[in-house]
């Protein structure tokens, strides 16, 4: 529904949130993680199957808090980003960012008209204006609360971060570690480790976007998996850490508590 953006506040504040990604469909999980104190989900879309009513599902759940609900949407296609804003989500994340052109186009996607976009008028008739009772607020206070990041995922991107980061509109940029290392290599076996990859050329990559961003107006994010990794982004000067997900969080407490329960006994 029509709210304040609680995650664009903190991170206006100076303040450093920690959110979780959501690859579970269902809204039961959502409304039980919203509980314990993350900031944000970004429900993923590029990878999970899940239909817009499964997605107003999960932001349902997750008002339980004011925790601020993104979505990793599948592509760049404008129709997907339109109708995705129009449910009502707090933000949008772009995968497979490569060029400055690429950028401004999602710009456009989210904005209307008068605001140099092409989404159509038909915001009296969504979830994104309280299915209309908001339609005198929602024109005039959408791009304010909307959050809208790109993931940056080749070498392509990084050779055009500069110009990236000077894109009106993009509120946060996201170094893609795993599709940069794919990138690189040419075999599946180096891409074991996600979150903790040791490749020098990925690093010295994942070194520009985080220099260039830090040096704009833009927000730094950062995913990886694990406390340890997101703490030392936030030490390297990221605004916005996803350390987990749902589906992470389950398998890691399955293979806890089954190591817990060994009897050292060939369980």
């Amino acid at each position: 529904m029509f709210r304040d953006n609680a995650l664009k506040e903190k991170l206006r504040r100076g303040e450093k949130p920690v959110g979780c990604w959501v690859f579970l469909s269902g809204g039961d999980t959502t409304e039980l993680l919203s509980l314990t104190g993350f900031d944000a989900f970004v429900i993923d879309h590029e990878h999970i199957f899940a239909s817009p009513h499964r997605l107003i599902e999960q932001m349902r759940a997750a008002q339980a808090s004011e925790a601020t609900c993104l979505v990793r949407v599948p592509s760049h296609d404008p129709v997907t980003i339109q109708r995705t804003i129009d449910t009502g989500i707090e933000g949008i994340i772009v995968p497979t960012l490569e060029t400055a052109e690429q950028a401004r186009d999602i710009v456009a996607a989210c904005r209307y008209r008068p605001h140099g976009g092409q989404r159509g008028v038909g915001y009296p008739e969504t979830r994104a204006a309280d299915w209309g009772l908001r339609e005198v607020d929602y024109p005039s206070q959408y791009r304010d609360r909307l959050l809208i990041a790109v993931i940056i995922e080749t070498r392509r991107g990084v050779e055009n971060i500069e110009a990236i980061a000077a894109v009106d509109g993009i509120d946060m940029i996201i170094p893609g570690s795993g599709d940069l290392l794919a990138d690189l290599v040419d075999d599946f076996d180096e891409l074991s480790g996600y979150g903790s990859y040791d490749h020098p050329e990925l690093s010295a990559l994942i070194g520009r976007v985080e220099e260039v961003v830090k040096r704009s107006p833009k927000w730094l994010g950062g995913v990886t998996r694990g406390a340890a990794g997101a703490k030392g982004m936030l030490d390297r000067g990221y605004d916005f850490v996803t350390p987990t997900a749902d589906s992470w969080l389950l398998i890691d407490g399955a293979r806890r508590i089954l190591a817990e329960m060994s009897d050292g006994d060939g369980r």
